[in-house]
């Protein structure tokens, strides 16, 4: 479930940069503002409760595994964190479309991290879940 809903995201997050390079800052703020809704979501409804259920199993193991999975968390929450502020400063003025420029560097970057992110996110999708 997780996967495809963090696939859904990714595709969501493409729209999102498509919309940003035809110049249509209205459509590119709302794709990743329900980016960042549906991160939200899976955050809350499916990784903290695994989480939850493996932090007996990965306090006890420092294990390569435990610790992407920290690193992972540690990126999601970093994502999280910058996503629903970006998202929260545009919708307190989006009128002002030159302060939502002024962020740029910050969005590159939660980009960046997000991705990141994602990626050891297969990694331990792949690790809990597919044979080895």
């Amino acid at each position: 479930m997780n996967l495809i809903l963090q696939t859904v995201i990714l595709v969501i997050l493409g729209l999102a940069v498509y919309a940003r390079l035809k110049h249509s800052m209205v459509k590119h703020a709302v794709l990743m503002g329900s980016a960042i809704g549906l991160h939200t979501l899976a955050i809350g409804a499916i990784m903290v409760p695994s989480l939850l259920s493996l932090s007996a199993l990965v306090s006890k193991l420092l294990t390569r595994f435990a610790l992407l999975m920290i690193v992972h968390a540690t990126l999601g929450s970093i994502v999280e964190i910058l996503g629903l502020w970006l998202v929260a400063t545009w919708l307190s003025n989006r009128t002002n479309v030159e302060k939502c420029f002024k962020r740029k560097n910050i969005m590159r970057v939660t980009i960046a991290l997000w991705l990141t992110e994602l990626i050891l996110g297969i990694f331990v999708y792949v690790m809990l879940y597919l044979p080895a």
